[in-house]
């Protein structure tokens, strides 16, 4: 028996040591619920990992851009909903006009309306606004000019871009509306018609743009969800593998702490057979 290197308590020892820094590793891993807790984990992984966070993060304020935008859209959409509604009534008005059974009262009190009815289309047209974003009021001070812009991914360049338009009065054409005599009413008439159909091809417009950002939204979500899964799979500890490492960890620290108190014992053993 040698006794100038205890080499059976010294390898119980080493043996400890990692054993305990194993259970360490299983506990932070537990504990944390993250499987790379630190660089030293997995140096690739944790790279990967991080990149993903940022794309997930990237893609979830892209989502928020799109629901934005569909809002954007709806309002626009809805204002001009209601300025087809009032030239509908213009329609209405002016044919009665067009008819000369009417006096001159008549289309005196024909013409005060119409002319209250422009004037809210032109309210409609510079007052719709979505967070200070004038979307009806194009080339006027309070609207930008060229195309508004959706972020609608996580990388550079993934938009969705729409045109405002200029829904006023006299971009439609109904600025000018007589119908102080038959021939006048008539080509109000025609007036009217064509701001109706030009009003319906910008909503038309919107609602493409509308359906493009529900699919949009749609891909992003799923996107963002699977990258998150992904980022999980690499990062996230697996619960039930990490207790059985654990519990086996733990056992063989007990196992070594008991081995290396027999091995330390073996030089008294000696020393009781010197005496």
């Amino acid at each position: 028996m040698v006794i100038s290197h205890n080499l059976a308590a010294m390898n119980q020892s080493r043996q400890l040591k990692c054993n305990t820094k194993k259970t360490a590793d299983s506990s932070r891993k537990l504990s944390s619920g993250y499987r790379i807790n630190e660089n030293a984990d997995d140096a690739a992984g944790l790279s990967i990992s991080e990149t993903m966070r940022h794309q997930v993060r990237g893609l979830d304020r892209a989502s928020t851009n799109v629901q934005d935008g569909i809002s954007m859209i709806q309002t626009a959409d809805a204002a001009l909903e209601e300025t087809q509604q009032i030239l509908d009534r213009m329609v209405e008005l002016t044919t009665q006009a067009a008819n000369d059974i009417n006096t001159e009262a008549d289309r005196e009190a024909i013409q005060e309306e119409i002319d209250q009815l422009t004037e809210e289309i032109d309210r409609i047209a510079y007052d719709t606004n979505f967070n200070d974003q004038y979307m009806l009021a194009a080339g006027s001070p309070k609207a930008r000019p060229g195309y508004f812009n959706i972020q609608t991914g996580s990388l550079g360049g993934q938009n969705i871009r729409f045109e405002f338009v200029d829904a006023s009065k006299e971009n439609l054409g109904v600025d000018k509306i007589d119908v102080s005599s038959y021939t006048s009413a008539g080509e109000s008439i025609e007036k009217v018609q064509n701001a109706i159909a030009i009003a319906g091809e910008w909503r038309d417009e919107f609602g493409t743009v509308q359906e493009q950002l529900e699919h949009a939204t749609r891909g992003v979500d799923n996107t963002g969800e699977n990258t998150q899964r992904a980022e999980s799979n690499i990062r996230d500890t697996n619960m039930n593998e990490e207790l059985i490492r654990f519990t086996t960890n733990k056992i063989l620290v007990n196992a070594s702490q008991s081995l290396l108190a027999q091995f330390n014992n073996r030089p008294q053993t000696i020393m009781a057979l010197l005496k």
